[in-house]
């Protein structure tokens, strides 16, 4: 009887059918090298016999080669001379060490067979058991109420191969937040009379308060972990519909609750599985009116007039924002009114009333207060969201408010942008990707270059992109900073939302490394001459430390007005910092684990517009040449290479971008 065998030799997989008569068919040579990590191949030896059936054959760890350490870390930006260059080699191969060793964990090179075919690849052995083992489910139920995540489901796993044990199964949220869950495994796919015959049901009631933790992540997928010959391995669960009109959709709550002075929410990915949502409650959920006008009666009955009005013959009717509802700062407002004098539309302008901005603009027709009656009609009855913010921006962040969430998906955005998408990854798990909450109808973009990005990253088709210049860049001055401007270093790091779950703030490595950065500096300068600007979501949290004294509490635009100097990790702020003149440092201690979450920066080493270090000795190199007795020499930091670099990414700056945004909204009947 013929027996199938693998064998690696070198790099080569060899894949046999022993028979006594042999055809060229019965062998097959793979060069592991060729293989796509992740990549499940079927291979043309055939499978002969049922013996041979439901079996590893070939199941081997294997390590990656070495990555090219120069050409992924070198620090292409870093045009210091070369001896500072060779100081900075030994910190580029420990990071090259460590992303090896992450990328090289638990991956095999394996070759099984199912009752048909012989298959082989390379990929992680979670992944590879995932197609050994199926789980199969149906959700009954799933709510959040009395204080308890309440799961019913149907549930069975199937795993044909006596090669592979199955050790455990846990309901799965987070390594905290786990339980021992009972079911039951066949050796083949049984049917729904055998299913309910044998009673393969779970009722899992999960305590909301232990979801309340600093160690719990603010999102986090509903799991059924099991462990599979040692190896733990994650099932998703979810519950799709086949008739949504739109993957989007998912993304609003599908069930919520507030619970000790938090909201919580369940929703749903482009793939219909479930995650868990909490933060805490912001200070107007507590109000009488807010609880009213977003109470589910009421948010039903505006949600579906809206969709009635909507279909009636009708001018368009467009919202504009920026941030969260309380700036205006970006250029929106410009275009807002712009639009009001030369389009053919309905054009509104919504801002909170507790915003610094809303004084300098609350009389100008069409501006609309934010949680306002006429605010929540605009809300369902728009035509298009036109923002440098996603539509979740208009209300509260990661809102319990099912049909707010739904109307943002079911209306077109138009995507202004607040800053060059060409340094942070914004795909896949951004939100403005196809598919996705925030996935733009139409986006504006500042360069050719910009836009095969953004069409590549969001997987969007070219037609969508207007290539046109942010409209932040109409609202500055172009080149402004020089040598004489005053010595101003600006400290604008991003905060992390693997961060977000840290309770105490002085914790944070967001917090850790400005002060850090702004200690360092004090060396070289005046405190007084060193800003910092928090990232809006921690501005609150900075007011009890000691960065209070040091910290911008006005628009960012108006900052980067002085900064001669900037230093930034992963900020887009940093185009709009060097277009007024200023020079850029990136400070990137934690570029490992950022990637690992975030993905892979967007600029080639030759593509950075200013040096980029990795560590605290890196940038006092470099602080020690730009700043001398106080004074910050701008040649330094900014030279002629950064400038040509930086064209490419941004070609415009004559600041006439909302006159052609405003030219292209019309061609597109939108205003």
């Amino acid at each position: 009887m013929s027996q199938i065998h693998a064998e690696l030799n070198d790099n080569e997989l060899i894949i046999c059918c022993d028979r006594a008569r042999m055809t060229e068919n019965d062998r097959q040579v793979i060069d592991i090298r060729t293989l796509q990590y992740g990549k499940k191949y079927s291979s043309y030896v055939k499978l002969r016999n049922q013996e041979s059936a439901d079996k590893i054959i070939l199941f081997q760890e294997m390590e990656i080669e070495p990555l090219d350490k120069m050409e992924t870390f070198s620090d292409g930006a870093n045009l210091l001379q070369q001896e500072e260059a060779a100081d900075v080699s030994v910190e580029n191969e420990e990071r090259a060490s460590e992303i090896e060793e992450q990328l090289t964990e638990n991956k095999v090179l394996f070759v099984y067979t199912d009752k048909k075919k012989v298959y082989y690849g390379y990929m992680q052995a979670a992944n590879f058991y995932k197609l050994i083992v199926k789980y199969t489910y149906r959700v009954l139920f799933v709510g959040l109420k009395n204080g308890y995540l309440d799961l019913k489901i149907l549930s069975y796993l199937q795993n044909p191969c006596n090669q592979v044990q199955i050790e455990s199964t846990r309901f799965y949220i987070d390594e905290k937040n786990n339980v021992e869950s009972d079911i039951r495994v066949y050796p083949e796919k049984i049917g729904k009379k055998k299913v309910l015959a044998d009673w393969n049901y779970q009722h899992i009631r999960y305590p909301l308060a232990d979801l309340l933790t600093d160690e719990t992540q603010l999102n986090n997928m509903l799991l059924m972990m099991v462990t599979v010959n040692g190896i733990d391995v994650d099932f998703r669960i979810g519950k799709k519909e086949k008739k949504i009109p739109s993957k989007r959709m998912y993304y609003a709550p599908y069930k919520s609750t507030f619970f000790k002075d938090f909201a919580i929410h369940l929703r749903r990915t482009d793939r219909g599985n479930f995650a868990i949502v909490k933060r805490p409650m912001e200070a107007i959920e507590y109000g009488a009116w807010f609880k009213f006008i977003e109470s589910r009666p009421v948010s039903w009955l505006f949600y579906h007039l809206g969709k009635i009005c909507g279909k009636l013959g009708r001018k368009n009717i467009n919202l504009f924002y920026e941030k969260f509802a309380e700036k205006a700062e970006e250029g929106t407002f410009d275009l807002f009114q712009m639009a009001q004098k030369e389009g053919n539309s309905k054009c509104y302008y919504v801002i909170s009333p507790e915003s610094p901005d809303y004084e300098k603009i609350k009389n100008v027709k069409g501006v609309v207060k934010k949680y306002s009656f006429k605010y929540y009609w605009l809300l369902y009855n728009v035509s298009n969201y036109i923002s440098t913010e996603a539509p979740a921006h208009l209300n509260i962040l990661r809102s319990n408010n099912k049909y707010f969430r739904l109307a943002t998906c079911e209306h077109p955005f138009i995507f202004l942008q607040h800053g060059i998408t060409y340094l942070k990854c914004q795909g896949p798990s951004s939100t403005f990707v196809l598919n996705k909450e925030g996935e733009p109808a139409y986006m504006v973009v500042g360069s050719q270059k910009e836009l095969d990005v953004c069409a590549d990253m969001l997987k969007l088709s070219e037609e969508r992109f207007l290539n046109t210049g942010l409209p932040i860049f109409s609202k500055i001055q172009y080149k402004h900073i020089d040598e004489s401007s005053p010595n101003k270093v600006v400290i604008m790091l991003t905060w992390k939302s693997y961060e977000e779950h840290i309770q105490e703030f002085t914790n944070s490595e967001y917090y850790q490394n400005v002060m850090s950065i702004y200690h360092m500096l004090e060396r070289y300068m005046a405190a007084e001459n060193i800003i910092i600007v928090p990232h809006p979501k921690m501005a609150s949290l900075c007011e009890n430390t000691p960065l209070k004294q040091n910290m911008w509490e006005g628009p960012i635009s108006e900052v980067l007005q002085y900064a001669k100097l900037l230093i930034t990790d992963y900020s887009s702020v940093c185009y709009n910092s060097f277009y007024q003149g200023g020079g850029v440092v990136f400070f990137q201690p934690d570029l490992v684990h950022y990637q690992a979450e975030a993905g892979e920066l967007i600029p080639a080493d030759d593509e950075y517009i200013g040096y980029r270090v990795f560590n605290l000795d890196e940038l006092e190199k470099v602080i020690e040449k730009a700043i001398t007795d106080g004074k910050i020499r701008l040649e330094t930091v900014r030279n002629k290479e950064f400038e040509k670099r930086y064209l490419t990414i941004n070609e415009y700056h004559d600041g006439k971008n909302i006159e052609r945004i405003a030219i292209k909204l019309k061609e597109l009947n939108i205003i």
